[in-house]
């Protein structure tokens, strides 16, 4: 995707490649890049944390999004999104979650895309789509939060090919603005930042490219690094897009980039970040561009900017993609972290501000300098062979160190038909006390599995105290990675700054905070770019093992700047602009109580700081908070390896069990004990379990399909169906789109006889998923059974791709292969029938036992 086009251009990054894979320490000649992780992994520090981070996507009620729909078509708007973006729309405590889908190849008819979903949170660690948000199918790329007209309701603007648009929030209901002007363009990231203080959010959009679909242009190609570039997804071949600055006058937006001095007409813009670099209380910008310098403007009042890129030394001359900012060294300056394309490094710009104020008169334009320093803390070399995307700084084990998380996919297509894109793992970098950088994410089974990543953003969205991840995968989904590696106490900061009339209404954009923990200073500020995306507007301060923040400033944008007395930790607390004390919100799991009115459930994890109690009577009411979440996450823990790494369900029962004795509305819990039930063939007792988890979460989408193909494979009576279709019904209504359900749909539709609605829900869940494998192969029974032998030939060609070469017919197995065989669970009653197929082509022969099961069925 992004491709360098210069002849000399490519000879100095191929140089670099030479060079940097020629050290000894980094990069071996030939070594594969599992080799490199693996090294790099033994290599740790003794002190380094274990990268505790857990896939809650399921559980949280996510994993129905489809980030694009079909089959690629090597074009570039198709490659490039999406985005994910944390606000609290819904003005209830918690961040909420929206989340910009790719939609599909270039030329599909809007209705066929794939959505971008607003996701409200529920409080108790799951997700449900939003009623109030309109339907929305595009070739999306960015979002973000900002409170445009200062009601104090989170409204949001959308980015996308040819999609620009401003949805406006009425008390948790959207509505699209008519009054936003919707220009034509290749729009990526977009920032809200208040450049000219008069208390509103401006608004910056990166234009991309000037991008025309050329069907001949996807058969001219170039080569980079070996691998022939179609020529439509060079970015070099199309004219760079304008990138727009969006002034709001009251609620009222004009256009004044070149105005002001921001247009940046040279540039392939793909992300922008809003931050005073030089504390001169003036919001500077920074744009990652592709192919073309980056560009730093500097903020000259409100009125102009200036390009201060080659003075400050930051004019990065790369294909850049994601943008991080933060005090990473703890110096008291903010640094700047950019994510780059293949064999070209990522940088990281430390700030020399600090420095030079020492030496000279303070807030002088010299002092704004960066000097390149990715290289020597152990950020450098080992991105060579990736392509960055979406990052963050975060404090991700609570010791006080920004840390850096970021997310890898390739922009190069495999040999693969329908062509895919190749799939690479993140990095989740542990910031050794500003001296080094180390990648913990080979150690991580959440973080390990290679992904076409894009957009990432992180925020505490289950409220116990640390940050979690949300990235998109292209072609895939959304992944929520809940954080279990925080060591250490925190406190947790809801800034809200004064709006154009006076109340509180913002988020503290653009705010500094600094908390001084006995003689350390650390420095947050408020500010979000990454990649498409948008971080939570909530600071988090780790404090390792102390118990308080002993002062804290707060540095308003624009306004006054205000000193609070002690906070103490794993608390949550909101400060208002002008307000003299800070206000208690609650407190986190890492802290001495639940927060009022929650459930312990999922998010809440153990104060590693605190004593054990592995000696505890496990059911003992005399065991306080902080104990009996550590004896529940032991116990949950050994619960999942038993059954997961060890395959022993009975063993896993039993802890599932103890665990749940400790904390009965725990959702994992309950719904494992039941997989682990059913294993074991007890699957009244597994019906039971989901259907008390279905009493305490009605909308548990897991636990209502489990539950109906649970008792669709014992349903013998159309009575029984029925029930297993209610079911159904209401699994849909919690997530319309989820493969699973539509295929369950269309076998008990199947099942009763109604083959115009077994075709309906077998035609859902094909589109939604190019690998549902038993939907094309019931779809080819369906064109057998009236006839149609050349439609049931091609199904049934789309279910021998779907499984791939590498399948084998069930009961096949070599022997001794105990590793490929399946437990004694089986998901669905005709499931049977598409894994013994041989591969043969349609005939009569292929479809009989499927027949004669059907009618065997009472009608």
């Amino acid at each position: 995707m992004i491709v360098l086009v210069l002849v000399a251009v490519a000879a100095s990054a191929a140089a670099v490649w030479w060079y940097r894979t020629s050290q000894p320490e980094v990069r071996r000649p030939g070594e594969a890049l599992e080799a490199i992780t693996s090294r790099l992994a033994s290599d740790l520090p003794s002190d380094a944390p274990e990268p505790h981070f857990e896939k809650v996507t399921a559980a949280a009620g996510l994993d129905g999004f489809v980030s694009f729909r079909g089959a690629r078509s090597s074009q570039l708007p198709e490659d490039m999104g999406g985005g994910v973006a944390w606000g609290d729309f819904d003005n209830d405590g918690d961040d909420d979650l929206f989340v910009v889908a790719g939609g599909g190849p270039l030329g599909t008819p809007a209705a066929s895309l794939a959505p971008s979903r607003l996701y409200q949170n529920l409080g108790d660690g799951r997700f449900g789509p939003a009623a109030g948000f309109p339907p929305l199918k595009i070739h999306g790329m960015a979002a973000a939060w900002g409170d445009v007209d200062g009601d104090g309701w989170l409204d949001l603007v959308v980015s996308g090919f040819h999609v620009l648009r401003l949805y406006t929030n009425h008390h948790g209901t959207f509505s699209r603005d008519p009054d936003f002007a919707e220009p034509a363009g290749f729009w990526a990231g977009v920032a809200w930042g208040d450049f000219d203080q008069d208390h509103d959010l401006d608004l910056y959009v990166c234009g991309y490219v000037r991008y025309e679909k050329d069907e001949a242009g996807q058969a001219t190609s170039t080569e980079q690094y070996g691998t022939a570039v179609p020529f439509t997804l060079n970015p070099a071949s199309f004219e760079p897009e304008r990138n727009l600055l969006l002034r709001n006058d009251g609620g009222v937006f004009t256009e004044t980039a070149a105005l002001v001095g921001v247009a940046n007409p040279g540039g392939r813009s793909l992300s922008a970040l809003w931050h005073d670099f030089d504390g001169d209380g003036w919001l500077d910008l920074y744009i990652a561009n592709d192919i073309s310098d980056n560009v730093l403007y500097h903020n000259e009042g409100g009125e102009t900017f200036e390009d201060q890129s080659l003075a400050a030394w930051v004019a990065d001359y790369r294909g850049a993609m994601g943008l991080a900012a933060g005090d990473y060294d703890r110096d008291g300056d903010d640094d700047l972290f950019v994510t780059h394309w293949v064999a070209q490094e990522n940088a990281l710009y430390s700030s020399r501000l600090a420095d030079r104020r020492r030496e000279g008169p303070a807030n002088t334009q010299a002092a704004l300098q960066f000097s390149d320093l990715a290289a020597r803390l152990g950020l450098a070399q080992i991105a060579l062979p990736m392509v960055g995307w979406g990052t963050a700084f975060a404090d991700f084990d609570g010791d006080g160190w920004l840390d850096l998380v970021v997310a890898n996919g390739s922009t190069f297509e495999t040999e693969d038909v329908p062509k895919r894109l190749g799939a690479q793992a993140p990095f989740l970098f542990w910031n050794q006390h500003g001296e080094h950088f180390h990648d913990l994410a080979p150690g991580s089974r959440a973080l390990e599995k290679p992904a076409v990543g894009r957009g990432l953003a992180v925020a505490d969205y289950d409220r116990d105290g640390d940050l979690d991840i949300a990235m998109v995968d292209l072609g895939a989904g959304v992944r929520l990675l809940r954080n279990d590696m925080q060591r250490g106490h925190a406190v947790e900061l809801r800034l809200s700054s004064r709006g154009p009339k006076g109340k509180p209404t913002g988020r503290g954009e653009g705010a500094e905070v600094i908390a001084e923990i006995g003689p350390n200073k650390l420095r947050r500020v408020v500010a979000s770019a990454s990649y498409l995306s948008q971080d939570s507007a909530l600071v988090h301060i780790g404090l390792g093992e102390k118990t308080q923040i002993d002062q804290l400033e707060v540095r308003w944008l624009g306004g006054d700047r205000q000193r609070f007395g002690a906070l103490e930790a794993d608390h949550v607390y909101a400060l208002t602009e002008g307000e003299a004390e800070p206000r208690r919100v609650s407190a986190t799991a890492h802290g001495v109580a639940p927060r009022p009115g929650a459930q312990e459930n999922q998010a809440q994890k153990p104060d590693r700081s605190g004593p054990g109690c592995g000696d505890c009577d496990r059911g003992s009411p005399a065991l306080d908070h902080r104990q009996r979440l550590a004896r529940f996450w032991t116990l949950q823990r050994a619960a999942m390896d038993a059954m997961k790494r060890d395959q022993d369900p009975a063993a896993a029962a039993d802890l599932f069990r103890q665990a749940l004795a400790l904390d009965p509305s725990h959702q994992d819990a309950r719904y494992y004990l039941a997989s682990s039930l059913e294993a074991l063939g007890q699957t009244g007792a597994a019906a039971a379990e989901l259907e008390t988890l279905l009493a305490h979460s009605p909308r548990s989408h897991r636990a209502l399909k489990q539950l109906a193909s649970l008792r669709l494979r014992q349903a013998r009576t159309p009575a029984e169906l029925a029930g297993v279709s209610t079911l159904l019904e209401r699994a849909r209504a919690v997530n319309p789109e989820e493969t699973g359900v539509l295929l369950l749909q269309g076998e008990v539709a199947l099942l009763r006889g109604d083959f115009a609605t077994a075709e309906s829900r077998l035609e859902a869940a094909c589109r939604s998923n190019q690998q549902a494998v038993g939907g094309f192969f019931l779809r080819a029974y369906l064109a057998h059974s009236r006839g149609d032998e050349a439609r049931a030939r091609s199904l049934l060609e789309q279910a021998q791709k779907a499984r791939g070469a590498g399948w084998k017919p069930e009961g096949t197995t070599a022997e001794g292969d105990i590793k490929h065989r399946r437990s004694g669970r089986d998901e669905s009653p005709l499931a049977r029938f598409w894994r013994a197929w041989g591969g043969d082509p349609a005939n009569a022969e292929t479809f009989s036992g499927l027949e004669r099961a059907l009618a065997s069925m009472p009608q």
